[in-house]
């Protein structure tokens, strides 16, 4: 069965009876115009454009044209029934005609006009789908103008393209309303200029895709605005705990035997497999960076590696190569040496200090240092009394100063005055002069049950000089990175000194290398690390002084030295380095030029061990200041606008001209957004020119003029010489005022006088006289020969020149035919003749007429240099 896509009218003569074709001609013809109006499209019409006419100057009727007196007219040029009109000869609308062909300014369609309905705004069309409402239609003939309001189709095309009206590229414009309000129903109707919403509705999945992304809101203000929009989340600069970037390198030194090591950056570095040794094997990286500094005689260079681009494992002393593209050939080469990597304490001690330098000892090494980087925090385990003083009673209570120690919540109290029974006396008759200061106690297990504690057999209340002799801890407290400084409350008490100590106080939890150095090994030993000892003493008498050796002994009363680093003074807390041993406690130390003498209380010394590798982590750093309470930019959470689920829009637009359809279309629940305009989409800074007043019409260039002004009134006439003809006026410095200046500045006079200053540079080329001819440009040149070295596999190698090739050059440079290329006499060279080649490395020739034979000579007169 046919299926009739196309018109059906066209169709009817031939569909009809002959009787009916030949009988009733008039019948067909009707019922075939009958079927014509059915195929046609209604297209109503708003802002018809009608013909230029003369108009009176004033009217009160409806009709505001200069009427013919006669009857109403209608012809191809004017609008019937709307007044007979005197009609301009350049009138450029006319009335739309039956049969002509009108054109969409937009869509581009065409179509032909089958009946006009003017009185009603509305014209009917041969169909077509591709109009689109609001766009202006001109007709081919009368030009005529107007724009469409509505598009009816015809119901026969309807029901034939109506399962071509499931894509929107297809669908007549009435439809595609129903395609918006299925798919688009919280986009405006009105969108951005130049947006096709055919293609909208076909890609709008793409939109609700992306819905709660800055992709999707760039999206959105595309198709509704044209602008671009930026999303900003405050979460980006919301302060948070721990939320640093922290960063390490994983690093090689090398130093450099072929090549230049800074070709090899981006490129990866081999370390060859060595067959003769098992635990040699082929290694690679990408080399990321590279850095070279100078260590001792050696240039180092510091190679950082892709942590996820080594195999292998790198071996101490291995070399490594690389080239700097893949068509190079040329190999840069290194030899990997060794640098600390791996640092194990096996003593975490106490009393040190973020940033104190550890000394590093080996025998081929150099150039290495590392610091302490992280001490611990602790509570207080010991109160050391320096000092008894008098008068104090037991109950009086300690105070901390907390000030710059990290901690607090320590609390203290006298536990025991009057001294205890000590021995007869306090220092040994041992070569070390140790301090025993050991008391008479309690045998184990007397006090069992008693409130009080302490061991120590005390004279009876009233019997001593109120002296302090313990003191009773009753909260260790919590947090101190360093030590508290202690006074003591009391109502009669006086000089007492106490000093407090924690054993997990300032305690090493890691180091960091800042400098890994170069050339250490593991053999003959690894690196050896000294740290400081930090004495803690009593009974200071004198000053110790920096840099003077202390002397004093360890446990096994060996004498152990050491230099002076620093004192605390308040603390009693004597740092030594390069010391050769430890000091034992409650042994005696004396300064060496001080003579300062003191006794060690405290002494917990960090000891630790450190591994050579050839690659090492260094100690890291942060890449931004997230998280840093110091940093200005980052905020607290107030949990609205600084918060993880909040965002910022930034677009030209204000709020209120979108809020509603983007919270609909593209806002995900759940957070909270803001508008903020961005004023910089909309600010047009271009100068034009000319402006147009807004009363008076006139078109005037204010920026020229002021232009004009500037460099001409203000800066032209003031600046002049002593002949242009003007005059220096007396008052040239001072500054002018502005309803003056068109009376002071004027062309015939000046505040500043130029100066011409003229320099003739002239120059002259030495005149040479060579076989009685004389040049004038400079020196004449011999020979023609090229530099006689080149660069062949990295190395430099001389071309032999034999005696003919010398004696091949000629003259050039003379201006003079006669001489110019004659060939270059022993007599020349005096002359001050040049040769624009290299005097090579050595000069041979094949004959036997060689420069270490003893037979000829050069003032022989039968061999010359132009010898053929």
């Amino acid at each position: 069965m046919a299926k009739l896509t196309r018109k059906i009218s066209t169709h009817i003569p031939r569909q009809v009876p002959e009787f009916v074709l030949s009988e009733h001609p008039q019948f067909v013809e009707f019922l075939r115009e009958y079927f014509v109006f059915l195929e046609s499209a209604e297209m109503g019409l708003e802002t018809i454009q009608l013909t230029d006419g003369i108009t009176q100057e004033t009217e009160t009727g409806l009709e505001f044209n200069i009427l013919l007196d006669g009857t109403s007219i209608q012809n191809s040029r004017t609008v019937s029934n709307s007044g007979d009109k005197i009609l301009l000869e350049s009138s450029t609308y006319g009335k739309f005609t039956n049969g002509e062909i009108i054109t969409g300014s937009t869509s581009n369609a065409t179509t032909t006009i089958i009946a006009d309905d003017l009185g009603k705004d509305r014209v009917f069309v041969i169909f077509d789908d591709k109009f689109q409402i609001g766009e202006t239609i001109t007709g081919a003939t009368s030009g005529a103008q107007a724009v469409i309001k509505s598009y009816k189709p015809n119901p026969v095309q309807n029901i034939q393209e109506l399962l071509s009206f499931r894509d929107p590229d297809k669908v007549i414009d009435q439809y595609l309303t129903k395609f918006r309000d299925e798919f688009l129903a919280t986009i405006p109707e009105a969108l951005a200029s130049g947006i096709n919403k055919r293609n909208v509705i076909k890609r709008i999945r793409d939109l609700y895709e992306t819905k709660g992304t800055s992709v999707g809101h760039e999206l959105f203000f595309r198709i509704l605005f044209n602008e671009q929009s930026e999303t900003i989340y405050p979460r980006d600069n919301m302060l948070r705990v721990s939320d640093g970037k922290w960063n390490t390198s994983l690093i090689m030194r090398c130093i450099a035997t072929d090549g230049n090591t800074s070709d090899l950056v981006g490129r990866t570095i081999t370390q060859p497999n060595v067959s003769s040794d098992a635990t040699i094997n082929q290694a690679t990286a990408v080399v990321e960076n590279a850095f070279k500094f100078q260590i001792g005689a050696n240039e180092v260079t510091e190679f950082i590696l892709g942590k996820d681009s080594v195999t292998g494992t790198f071996v101490v002393g291995q070399p490594v190569q690389g080239t700097k593209s893949d068509e190079d050939t040329l190999v840069v080469k290194a030899t990997i040496t060794g640098i600390p990597s791996v640092i194990t304490n096996t003593n975490d001690g106490a009393l040190y200090r973020s940033g104190d330098t550890i000394a590093v000892t080996d025998a081929g090494g150099q150039g290495a240092i590392i610091q302490i980087d992280e001490v611990g925090h602790g509570s207080l385990d010991d109160i050391v009394v320096d000092a008894g003083g008098s008068g104090y009673a037991i109950g009086d209570a300690i105070v901390f100063n907390n000030s710059g120690t990290g901690g607090g919540s320590a609390s203290a109290e006298v536990s025991v005055v009057n001294g205890g029974i000590s021995l007869e006396s306090a220092i040994s008759s041992q070569p070390d002069h140790r301090i025993t200061d050991d008391h008479i106690v309690l045998e184990d297990a007397t006090q069992q049950g008693d409130s009080y504690t302490g061991n120590k057999i005390v004279q009876e209340s009233g019997t001593g000089s109120g002296d302090i002799t313990d003191v009773r801890i009753k909260n260790t407290g919590d947090g101190y990175n360093t030590l508290p400084v202690l006074t003591i409350t009391s109502s009669s008490g006086s000089d007492a000194t106490l000093r407090s100590f924690g054993s997990e106080i300032g305690r090493v939890l890691s180091e960091k290398i800042t400098d890994f150095g170069a050339s250490y090994d593991t053999s003959p030993t690894p690196p050896t690390l000294g740290f400081t000892q930090n004495l803690l003493l009593r009974g200071i008498t004198g000053s110790f002084a920096v840099d003077e050796t202390i002397t004093g002994s360890d446990s096994s009363s060996t004498t152990v030295t050491g230099t002076v680093e620093s004192i605390d003074t308040t603390l009693n807390i004597l740092r030594i380095k390069n010391a050769t041993g430890t000091y034992d406690t409650d042994i005696s130390v004396t300064g060496g030029t001080s003579g300062a003498f003191g006794i060690v209380t405290k002494n917990d010394r960090t000891t630790a061990t450190v591994l050579v590798g050839a690659t090492a982590n260094t100690s890291g750093s942060y890449v931004n200041q997230d998280g840093h309470i110091s940093e200005t930019t980052m905020k607290v959470q107030d949990s609205l606008y600084y918060q993880d689920f909040s965002y910022v829009i930034k677009v030209g637009r204000s709020i209120t001209e979108w809020r509603d359809s983007f919270q609909k279309t593209i806002h995900t629940a759940g957070f909270y957004y803001q508008g903020e305009v961005n004023t910089s989409q909309r600010l047009n800074l271009q100068i034009k020119t000319p402006v147009t007043g807004i009363q008076s019409g006139a078109e005037i260039t204010p920026i020229f003029r002021l232009i004009d002004f500037i460099y001409t009134g203000m800066i032209g006439r003031r600046l002049g010489t002593t002949d242009d003809g003007t005059s220096l006026r007396s008052n040239a410095h001072q500054e002018i005022e502005t309803a003056d200046r068109g009376t002071t500045l004027t062309p015939t006079t000046r505040d500043v006088t130029l100066k011409r200053d003229l320099k003739y540079i002239l120059r002259m080329k030495e005149k040479t006289t060579i076989r009685s001819n004389t040049t004038v440009y400079g020196r004449p040149v011999s020979g023609t020969l090229k530099t006689l070295n080149k660069l062949l596999l990295g190395l430099h190698t001389a071309n032999r020149i034999q005696l003919k090739d010398i004696a091949g050059l000629r003259l050039t440079g003379l201006q003079n035919q006669s001489i110019d290329g004659e060939l270059v006499q022993m007599d020349d060279f005096t002359q001050n003749a040049k040769t624009n080649f290299t005097i090579p490395a050595e000069v041979w020739q094949q004959s036997g007429n060689s420069f270490d034979e003893t037979g000829t000579t050069f003032d022989q007169n039968d061999i010359k240099f132009d010898k053929g």
